[in-house]
């Protein structure tokens, strides 16, 4: 589990802040899922005294905007008080944003393309899948996911494995969306452990990643204030780029 200390502020003004999330640290409580250690939440309020002063302390997500996953790093976006905080979730809710993201998968997409389908949960714990349904607006139906990639970088490793580093836009906001619809194209996330294939679990514990390399590197939205178009961006953190890195240098030596 990271340390919540290891949240980095990238950008912040009187009304919203942008938070550099690290891997392992989950974004708030959720009834019925079991963590250890402390939340992003809990580091809001340690940190952000305009959280406490303008969300209640019974307030599972004050000033969320929307999530990562718990082992995904990256640019997350929260708001300081109520009024940002709806105008910023109508954005998402409304597709204003682009967010991008970097993943390294096993295999070798097409250079570029769209993954078009519907996401539903199965069964009772948390893991999803791909159902290519037609859409459906009943409740609980699968609902229709759509990310574009591309690819930015090739590579081989001195097994004889390939991967690719892919930039990724997702169109929709489904949970798990890009892990699941990476895994159903046959091109598991390295490091991933809920949707990893044999063969990328071996090439996982071979690069000694043990969560996905999954990482939001930008985030553009509307400032709500000034109406000015804001892009925030994140580095690749620091374990993902070791990987990242050994590769190359592991291609390079082909």
């Amino acid at each position: 589990m990271s340390n919540p200390s290891l949240a980095v502020v990238l950008e912040e003004t009187p009304h919203w802040l942008a938070v550099d999330k690290p891997a392992g640290l989950v974004v708030h409580d959720v009834p019925g899922e079991k963590h250890a250690g402390h939340t992003l939440v809990d580091w809001l309020r340690d940190h952000v005294p305009a959280i406490n002063e303008n969300f209640p302390g019974h307030d599972p997500r004050p000033g969320i905007v929307h999530r990562l996953d718990a082992d995904t790093s990256g640019v997350i976006l929260i708001a300081k008080d109520p009024a940002t905080l709806k105008e910023l979730q109508d954005q998402f809710r409304q597709r204003e944003t682009e967010k991008i993201y970097q993943a390294l998968v096993l295999g070798d997409p097409p250079e570029e393309g769209s993954l078009v389908g519907s996401i539903a949960r199965t069964g009772s714990d948390t893991k999803h899948a791909v159902k290519r349904l037609t859409f459906s607006w009943e409740k609980g139906s699968p609902k229709p996911a759509e990310t574009d990639y591309r690819v930015l970088r090739r590579l081989t490793d001195t097994t004889g494995h390939h991967y690719t580093l892919l930039e990724l836009r997702p169109k929709t906001g489904r949970t798990h969306q890009l892990r699941v619809q990476l895994a159903d194209a046959s091109w598991p996330i390295i490091g991933d452990p809920m949707y990893a294939t044999k063969a990328s679990r071996e090439a996982s514990a071979r690069l000694h990643l043990h969560r996905q390399f999954l990482h939001a590197v930008s985030l553009t939205f509307t400032n709500p204030v000034t109406d000015e178009r804001v892009t925030v961006s994140s580095p690749l953190a620091a374990d993902v780029q070791r990987v990242l890195d050994t590769l190359l240098s592991e291609h390079a030596h082909q």
